[in-house]
């Protein structure tokens, strides 16, 4: 490998573990809930994808489909998602938040709002809407790359 893409490397990975610190994603439960990062990504996904599927959530989220299917199981249980079969395919269920889903989506969303927030409030109007740029920047460079 040659020296200069083996240092991108290391310096992507630490801007990796920088970021995951900056945002507290190293607790094993996030937001001050009882959800892994994976579970509330789920239910993100779930409450804002029209026409949620598990094969589009395994897809999109690049889950393992028996991993997925245990989180689905454990959110009916608790009365966070339902399912409905869909009116052409009965073997289509699709995935929706209850209202007790949609209430839980609610809070967490408002603490991530805070979460970033908090850091935001911490710099200059410049330097916010420089990082805003740099973090758009990435996202369509790596978008271009591969269907993140």
């Amino acid at each position: 490998m040659q020296e200069k893409l083996k240092k991108e490397i290391r310096d992507i990975r630490q801007f990796n573990r920088y970021y995951t610190n900056v945002l507290g994603l190293l607790d094993r439960h996030i937001l001050d809930s009882v959800f892994s990062l994976s579970e509330v990504r789920i239910l993100y996904e779930i409450a804002n994808m029209e026409f949620c599927t598990a094969k589009l959530l395994s897809a999109k989220l690049f889950l393992d489909q028996g991993y997925l299917s245990r989180i689905l199981k454990s959110f009916q249980q608790q009365g966070l998602i339902e399912k409905q079969r869909s009116p052409k395919d009965g073997r289509v269920q699709y995935l929706k938040l209850s209202a007790a889903g949609q209430d839980r989506m609610h809070v967490l969303s408002a603490k991530s709002d805070k979460q970033i927030a908090e850091i935001l409030n911490t710099l200059s109007d410049t330097k916010r809407t420089e990082l805003t740029h740099c973090m758009k920047c990435i996202e369509e460079i790596l978008e271009g790359a591969h269907h993140v």
